[in-house]
C-alpha cells in the first residue's frame, strides 16, 4: 500500500476536527451521502481513543456511527475487528446494515462494513461476528471475477443476515478514471454493472461505496440514480 493510500486512511479521525459533529454518523435525516472511518490497523495506526469517542456519542445522541475495515488479518486484525464489537456491545449500540439506513431510523447503533473482495478472510470471521450477533455489510468488487466457491461464500454472509453492496467493478481511483474518460465512462465501466451483476445474483443494491473514498458532487448525482446513497471517507466526506 503506498504511502498517499495509507495517508488516506489514516487521515480521517485524525482531522476529524474540520467535520461537523455528525459527520461519521447517520441520524436519521434524509442524507443521502454517508462518511465511514477505517479502522484497519496493520495498514495504519487505528486511533482508538478516537473510535471509542465517536462510539460514546453516537450512544449518547442516538445515531449511527459508520467504521469500514478490509482484509481480516491482512489489512485489520482479528484484534481489532473484536476490539471494535466489544466496544459496540460495550455501549449498548445495535448492529445496523447500509439498507437499512432509511429515513427515520433514528437511534444508537453502529453500521460496520468490509471493503473489496477477501471472501476467505470474511469467512473466517463468521463465528466472531455470530458471537456478538453483529449484523454487518459487506461491500464488494470485482464480483464476476470471484469463483463459484468465492460466490458460494457470498451467499453464505447473506445467509446469516449480512447486507451484500457494490464497490464499483474494478476498483479504480474514481478522479483520475473521470478525468480520463469522464463520468459516464465511469458510469458504464464501474459503476452500473457492479449494481446489476449484484441484481441478477439476488442482492439488489440500496448503497454504493466508492473505492479510496473517492467521490465528487457530479458523481453523486449520477449514482443516486440508482441507489438510495453513497458512502465515502472522511477526506472526501462534505459534513
Amino acid at each position: 500500500m503506498s504511502v498517499l493510500a495509507r495517508l488516506a486512511l489514516a487521515a480521517p479521525l485524525v482531522l476529524c476536527a474540520c467535520h461537523g459533529a455528525d459527520y461519521l454518523s447517520f441520524t436519521g435525516d434524509d442524507r443521502k451521502v454517508l462518511c465511514s472511518a477505517s479502522y484497519d490497523d496493520m495498514s495504519q495506526e487505528a486511533p482508538w481513543g478516537l473510535i471509542e469517542d465517536e462510539i460514546q456519542q453516537a450512544a449518547d445522541a442516538r445515531r449511527i456511527v459508520m467504521f469500514h475495515a478490509h482484509k481480516p488479518g491482512v489489512t485489520v486484525s482479528i484484534g481489532a475487528i473484536e476490539r471494535m464489537l466489544s466496544l459496540a456491545d460495550k455501549y449498548g449500540l445495535d448492529y445496523v446494515e447500509f439498507k437499512d439506513l432509511v429515513p427515520g431510523n433514528k437511534r444508537a447503533g453502529i453500521a460496520l462494513a468490509f471493503d473489496d473482495n477477501d471472501v476467505e478472510g470474511w469467512l473466517d470471521i463468521r463465528d466472531l461476528l455470530q458471537e456478538h450477533h453483529a449484523q454487518v455489510t459487506f461491500f464488494v468488487c470485482r464480483y464476476a471475477l470471484l469463483d463459484d466457491d468465492e460466490h458460494h461464500g457470498i451467499d453464505l454472509l447473506a445467509s446469516d443476515g449480512h447486507d451484500i453492496e457494490p464497490h464499483t467493478v474494478n476498483h479504480l481511483h474514481a478522479h483520475e478514471y473521470v478525468k480520463q474518460h469522464g463520468i459516464d465512462q465511469y458510469m458504464t465501466d464501474e459503476v452500473l454493472p457492479s449494481l446489476q451483476v449484484l441484481t441478477d445474483a439476488g442482492y439488489p443494491p440500496t448503497s454504493f461505496a466508492y473505492p479510496f473514498g473517492e467521490r465528487s458532487d457530479e458523481l453523486d448525482t449520477e449514482i443516486l440514480k440508482h441507489v438510495d446513497r453513497v458512502r465515502t471517507t472522511p477526506g472526501e466526506c462534505p459534513w
